[in-house]
């Protein structure tokens, strides 16, 4: 099924995704920049799908503008997570663009992950004729030098503040593919391992992919076959063995959803399953649908001793929608 269609088809709730969340009802507030409380262990912002462009203006201009934003907040922000899809074609010139506002903007040190644009669209319009492992290789070694980390693959773990994120991506099998990705069995024993290491005192983990896993935060419905195929990839089960384990992926370009949506249809932002929850992050560089559908959007992610509190907001706007805030009850 199509994207259209899957919208035509489930159109009373396309609709009601959109109305619900952005009426103003009990819900929005704008400016609030001090949310977080003192006590927060960890303050995470978390935005996805940047897709920037080295001759593209607007969308470098968005990042700047949130970043500078967060500079200005009152609380600190300890991490900066961008969930995917950093650049629109893998070209290196727009790559190197995103590590510059990075190194220059970004009020904290950021961890990326590619995606299916920053690998699998490798010599799309003709903007570059690199291949696909060749622009595998270029995020590699940008990142590396930006994090200072050593990663031989695009599956990285970095540890904030006493707390990890595991980081994983495709691993170009094949010359890889255009959208879909594949983990491997060397990355799925990799993510095993950090999860049982990142877990081992009831600190919650945090899983930072592009792709969303089949059957969580409306992927169905949304965009069918986007997600990663647990027949070749079990993540799920990986996660499952865990406790406080927290999963962020972008790629679904949807928009902010109001708690009540998801409660009633399933099109959750925020959605917690046999244990594991599952963040789906909106695009923040292109217009989004089955939500809010304005750009600058994402999420801030505050850590504290006995729960995890997950605040969807606008960073160039500074609005933030209290509708949809999520707490998640840590388990010790």
């Amino acid at each position: 099924m199509t994207v259209v269609k899957a919208i035509f088809s489930h159109f009373p709730v396309f609709l009601l995704a959109i109305l619900l969340t952005i009426l103003p009802y009990k819900g929005v507030e704008l400016p609030v920049i001090d949310t977080a409380k003192e006590d927060s262990r960890l303050v995470v912002e978390m935005i996805a799908d940047t897709h920037l462009e080295e001759k593209e203006l607007f969308r470098q201009a968005f990042m700047k503008a949130g970043f500078r934003n967060l500079s200005r907040a009152k609380v600190k922000t300890d991490a900066v997570v961008i969930a995917g899809d950093l650049t629109n074609y893998a070209d290196e010139p727009s790559l190197a663009k995103y590590y510059e506002i990075l190194e220059k903007y970004s009020p904290a040190k950021a961890i990326s992950c590619a995606g299916n644009h920053d690998i699998g669209h490798a010599g799309d319009r003709d903007v570059t004729d690199i291949s696909r492992e060749e622009a595998k290789a270029n995020f590699i070694r940008y990142n590396n030098a930006y994090l200072g980390i050593d990663a031989a693959e695009n599956y990285y773990s970095y540890d904030v503040n006493g707390y990890r994120f595991i980081v994983i991506g495709d691993i170009c099998y094949d010359g890889g593919h255009w959208d879909d990705m594949d983990l491997g069995a060397e990355q799925l024993a990799f993510l095993d391992r950090e999860l049982a290491a990142a877990t081992a005192e009831h600190k919650p983990a945090f899983v930072v992919c592009h792709w969303p896993v089949d059957g969580v935060n409306g992927q169905e419905t949304i965009w069918p076959g986007s997600g990663i195929d647990l027949s070749k990839n079990d993540v799920k089960s990986i996660m499952e063995k865990y406790q406080n384990v927290f999963y962020i992926s972008g790629h679904m370009h949807t928009g902010i959803k109001s708690k009540v949506i998801g409660e009633r249809y399933g099109l959750a932002s925020v959605e917690t399953v046999n244990g594991v929850t599952y963040l789906s992050l909106p695009t923040y560089g292109l217009v989004n649908s089955f939500g809010d559908p304005i750009f600058g959007t994402g999420m801030q992610l505050e850590v504290y001793d006995d729960e995890v509190i997950i605040r969807p907001r606008n960073f160039i706007t500074n609005k933030w929608y209290t509708n949809a805030v999520y707490e998640i009850g840590l388990v010790k």
